[in-house]
């Protein structure tokens, strides 16, 4: 039997990102995902707005997030945001303790949400700082750029650059898919996608929840 996962993301980058890591994580499990916010067109493109303010829009608004993975069939529910400007919606940032940035961010995520929600089937996927953060060890070995969680993308662009590169402002630009493709395609298996969450704490607390649906189900 499959398993249906939503994911209500800021961007499209983020669910191309989050797609290829959990579907490749259970594959075993034969999970795949939906995008509930922000949409995804046809022609791959990102459908409406994103954002961190989509997502609390998302979350909090008229049982929407509840109506929509409910009819949609959604075991699980994927939410994913940045902490890079985590102030702006109400959480303090914390270069020094991101253990505990990780835990108020949750807390703000659950206070957030409207309190029909079953939250038992929510994954959170908090992005110390950016969810590109995570990407760094699938194109480079270098153990101090891979702990990076500020300017992430410069560590990424270095090792695509014969390519093209990824900035703020094309990230979520349909032609820059490729790109992404290119990266997530560096690691596959389930061990290596693993390995590459060990550097930063965000990334490694998504697979801990992904490892607790196994035990589930």
């Amino acid at each position: 039997m499959s398993i249906k996962i939503g994911i209500v993301s800021e961007g499209v980058s983020d669910y191309w990102a989050l797609k290829h890591i959990t579907e490749r994580y259970l594959k075993e499990m034969d999970v795949y995902t939906i995008a509930l916010k922000p949409k995804i067109t046809k022609q791959g493109k990102q459908g409406g707005f994103g954002t961190w303010q989509g997502v609390f829009e998302y979350i909090k608004g008229e049982d929407k997030l509840i109506l929509e993975a409910v009819n949609e069939g959604c075991q699980f529910v994927i939410i994913q945001i940045d902490t890079d400007v985590c102030e702006q919606y109400g959480v303090s940032k914390n270069d020094k303790d991101v253990k505990a940035l990780w835990v108020n961010v949750q807390a703000k995520i659950k206070s957030s949400i409207h309190p029909d929600f079953e939250q038992s089937i929510l994954i959170y996927a908090i992005c110390i700082h950016e969810l590109e953060c995570w990407l760094i060890p699938f194109v480079c070995t270098d153990n101090k750029k891979c702990a990076k969680i500020n300017q992430c993308l410069n560590p990424i662009n270095d090792k695509i650059k014969a390519k093209e590169t990824i900035d703020k402002h094309n990230k979520n630009d349909d032609k820059v898919r490729p790109l992404y493709d290119f990266i997530l395609n560096k690691k596959k298996k389930p061990i290596d996608i693993k390995d590459c969450s060990s550097y930063n704490i965000g990334f490694q607390s998504f697979i801990y929840q992904l490892d607790r649906i196994k035990e589930k189900l």
